[in-house]
């Protein structure tokens, strides 16, 4: 993970714009920070495995004031086929 999730990096990628997209609403806070292939690359890729969770600013630390802790209990995964990520691809055009 990055040390700060302020930097929104997924969630402007085809990827994680089917995953964002199958979990329906969350808050604003919320960041993907995981993406894992499913199936053998690059033949037989049928999908990913996404996985995110909701974030808070460090209070402390040289961390303070970025946000650098998960938020327990908010983690959330989803598995996105290699086909929404391609429609994905064509609405973003």
């Amino acid at each position: 993970m990055p040390a700060d999730m302020n930097v929104d990096i997924f969630s402007q990628e085809p990827v994680g714009k089917a995953a964002l997209k199958k979990l329906g609403d969350v808050p604003e806070s919320f960041r993907l920070f995981a993406v894992e292939g499913v199936g053998n690359m690059p033949d037989n890729m049928i999908g990913a495995q996404v996985t995110g969770a909701e974030f808070r600013a460090a209070m402390s630390g040289p961390n303070k004031g970025k946000m650098t802790v998960e938020v327990k209990g908010t983690r959330r995964s989803v598995f996105v086929s290699t086909e929404e990520v391609k429609a994905m691809r064509q609405e973003v055009k």
